[in-house]
């Protein structure tokens, strides 16, 4: 890569959340030049307002085809924290945490044990099956109702937006340079990208990366490809306690509590396919309550502080994406997280930076994320 002018970088990333964030970092560090476009800005989105947690051991196409890509990531949030901590000084609050998952009818117990079979064969994981006098000891504040629960033990959590914020600064520490700008196609011609459109303007650059979250699918008229990603809208309810906070997280079809080290109990999520409307509701509010007390009854004293909704970029099949367009030489896409956009962004990043720099990458699974295998 050569060196240029933000105003004719050697890279464009549209889009300042964590992918777009991260992957404009690691170019950087390459020696790459890179102007990080974003309508909004850092982390004003998912990224910013995501939970933030790290399990590489359930969701999307776990076990099969991004399992190792699932646990490489989880891993390689040990060693960032510490790169993002020196390069910057913003702590991103990574943790290891405990993690119950319950269960209340024999049915749930029975689907949780046949994923232990295969979770507790994992190094560096710890995942056992507790009874419900063994799920108390291990979180007290546990629904002693239920009738058991899967615990793992070196699982994590990281402050979504204080992770994205450092990496957003480590990029500008070597060299990134991040505008408002807000993007509306691509200039290009014969499957080459010269650039971007903006409201006012354009800008050249010698390739592009497309990291628009919930957006991506939008985008699928500037490449001529369709790019399978809706928005996938999630609120959250962060509670005051008065006492002791909570030792383990507790999850349950799809539900978490947990303390933050903010000292808040999180509580989420939703899942709402409403398109881009991003307005708190009492419904989601009570929804999630209603969860945290199945799991966790005595939560009734904690105050309610806060609640706040985003939209997470849902893939088609809820795996990520990371690919070149097809049909194009240097346009590349990077979207598709979910809701464990966070954890995956690891290894979402070093493969698409891999890709643009050395035209390959040996991340682990890498050719599951590929865009055409929605063609297929």
């Amino acid at each position: 890569m050569t060196s240029s002018s933000a105003s004719n970088p050697d890279i464009i990333v549209v889009g300042a959340g964590i992918a777009g964030c991260l992957t404009a970092w690691l170019l950087a560090k390459s020696g790459a030049s890179v102007t990080i476009l974003e309508a909004d800005s850092v982390g004003s989105h998912a990224s910013g307002f995501a939970f933030g947690g790290l399990g590489p051991l359930e969701g999307p196409g776990i076990p099969d085809h991004i399992l190792d890509f699932s646990v490489w990531c989880f891993e390689r949030h040990k060693t960032i924290y510490e790169e993002l901590l020196q390069e910057t000084g913003i702590d991103t609050q990574f943790h290891l945490r405990d993690r119950l998952n319950l269960a209340f009818t024999e049915e749930e117990a029975d689907h949780q044990k046949q994923a232990i079979s295969w979770q507790s064969k994992l190094p560096g994981f710890r995942v056992e099956w507790l009874n419900p006098e063994g799920a108390v000891k291990a979180e007290p504040r546990t629904n002693p109702n239920c009738v058991g629960a899967s615990y793992a033990q070196g699982t994590g959590a990281v402050e979504a937006y204080r992770y994205n914020l450092a990496v957003a600064q480590a990029a500008e520490k070597h060299g990134a340079t991040i505008l408002q700008r807000r993007v509306t196609g691509l200039l290009g011609e014969g499957g080459i990208c010269r650039g971007v459109k903006l409201e006012n303007g354009q800008m050249e650059a010698g390739a592009v990366v497309l990291a628009g979250g919930p957006w991506s699918g939008g985008m699928s008229e500037w490449c001529g490809v369709e790019i399978p990603v809706r928005p996938l809208k999630g609120q959250i309810v962060r509670l005051q306690l008065s006492e002791n906070p909570m030792v383990a997280s507790l999850n349950y079809a799809g539900s978490y509590a947990a303390s933050k080290p903010d000292g808040l109990i999180w509580a989420g999520t939703t899942e709402e396919d409403v398109g881009f409307d991003e307005e708190l509701t009492t419904a989601a509010r009570d929804k999630v309550l209603g969860d945290l007390l199945k799991m966790a009854p005595s939560l009734a004293e904690a105050e309610l502080v806060q609640q706040t909704a985003c939209l997470r970029p849902l893939s088609a099949d809820g795996m990520p994406i990371v690919d070149t367009i097809p049909g194009w030489d240097n346009l590349h896409l990077i979207t598709g997280g979910g809701r464990k956009g966070i954890l995956w962004s690891t290894g979402m990043a070093h493969a698409l930076s891999d890709l643009i720099l050395k035209g390959s990458t040996t991340i682990p699974d890498f050719p599951a994320l590929s865009l055409t295998r929605f063609q297929t």
